[in-house]
Parts: structure tokens; C-alpha cells; sequence
């Protein structure tokens, strides 16, 4: 996950708008004043992209190897009381879990009645012509989690943003997944898509 940063920024100068922040956040609409949990927060860059639309209630991020303004935690312990917050984020992070079922038990315990759970991950087309370039498969499975039985009624959301990526810039993607990955081909600029899959899940108790 280090090279995360560096792919996403790349991405988001490819794509015109901050992948994949900005997209989620539009979808997600989360209201100014609730207080907002992002697990896996990394450097925090969503929770400033959140602040820098105005947002005025409680952030929080949490993350084993945290950023400035990130707490530095565990995903499966959180150090917060039941139901404290109004929307918990956990984006592109689930998967990297060593107990991502035991995860989500603890997103749901600090989520108040009426919250929002957001789990997000990179979808099979994330990039797909850019695998395909590469001799890699066109489409991906993509990691699945069994949600615990307290988690109900979810709503999933495919969010694609098209994308112009030159052969440099496939290259550095490549290369970023390591060598194994091979040396992207094909023509100079090539159309591929930006894919991430979001499952909403309300609590209603």
C-alpha cells in the first residue's frame, strides 16, 4: 500500500478530480456537521478533502501506520465509545485486515442509530485495459468479505471515472504493482477507467 499515494495522484491529474476522494464524496453527500470515522486513514487525505468542503463536525482517522492528524490504532480495537459517530468510512482498507470481519463488528459498534457504514474497494474495472496492456487478465476478482449478521440491508454503488493514460503513465502504474507485472504495451494514449465499489450500510438501531 505505500505506492497508494503516489498512483492516486497520478491518477487524479489523469483523471481531473481527486481519485477517489472527491467521486465518493459526492455520492456519500455527508452532512457539515456529523461526526465522520475514517479506519485506515493513511495520511488523512480524505478527512482534509472532507474539511476542505466545509464539513464542521468531529473527524477522526485511524490508521497502524498514521498520517498527520491520524490517530494511530487498530481497525479491530477502536478506541471510541459505542456509538459516536454518524458515518464511518473504511476505503480500500478492508482487505489488507488480517480479521476484516471483526472490523466491521467494531465500525458498527462506534456507529449511532441512523449512521451510515461505508465499505469501499477498487471494483474488477479498475484499470482493466491497463492489465490488459500489460498481458494481465482484462478483468480481476475482486476480495470479497462475509459481512457480519449485524450488518444489514446494504446498497452497493459502482462509481467509474474514464481516464486517458499514456504508455509512461501505464508504466508507472505497473511498475508501482511490482515487476512481476511486466512492461505495459500498445498505443501511446490508451482509454481505461477508474472503478471503485461502495456497499452502504444503514444502521437503523
Amino acid at each position: 500500500m505505500s505506492d497508494l499515494p503516489i498512483r492516486d495522484a497520478l491518477l487524479s491529474s489523469r483523471a481531473g478530480v481527486d481519485w477517489p476522494a472527491e467521486p465518493l464524496l459526492d455520492l456519500l453527500d455527508i452532512s457539515p456537521g456529523s461526526a465522520v470515522l475514517e479506519v485506515g486513514a493513511g495520511n488523512g487525505r480524505l478527512l482534509r478533502r472532507l474539511m476542505e468542503r466545509g464539513h464542521t463536525g468531529p473527524l477522526e482517522g485511524l490508521d497502524l501506520q498514521a498520517g498527520p492528524g491520524v490517530r494511530s490504532g487498530d481497525a479491530h480495537a477502536l478506541p471510541w465509545p459505542a456509538a459516536t459517530f454518524d458515518t464511518v468510512l473504511l476505503v480500500r482498507v478492508l482487505t489488507h485486515l488480517a480479521r476484516p470481519a471483526a472490523a466491521l463488528q467494531e465500525a458498527w459498534r462506534v456507529l449511532r442509530p441512523g449512521g451510515l457504514l461505508v465499505v469501499a474497494a477498487h471494483g474488477p474495472d479498475h484499470l482493466s485495459a491497463t492489465w490488459a496492456a500489460a498481458g494481465r487478465p482484462t478483468t480481476r476478482p475482486v476480495a470479497s468479505v462475509e459481512a457480519p449478521p449485524v450488518l444489514s440491508s446494504p446498497s452497493l454503488v459502482d462509481l467509474r471515472l474514464p481516464v486517458l493514460l499514456t504508455h509512461t503513465d501505464r508504466d508507472r502504474l505497473v511498475q508501482s504493482y511490482g515487476s512481476a507485472m511486466g512492461t505495459p504495451d500498445g498505443p501511446e494514449v490508451l482509454a481505461d477507467l477508474l472503478h471503485l465499489r461502495a456497499v452502504r450500510y444503514g444502521k437503523t438501531t
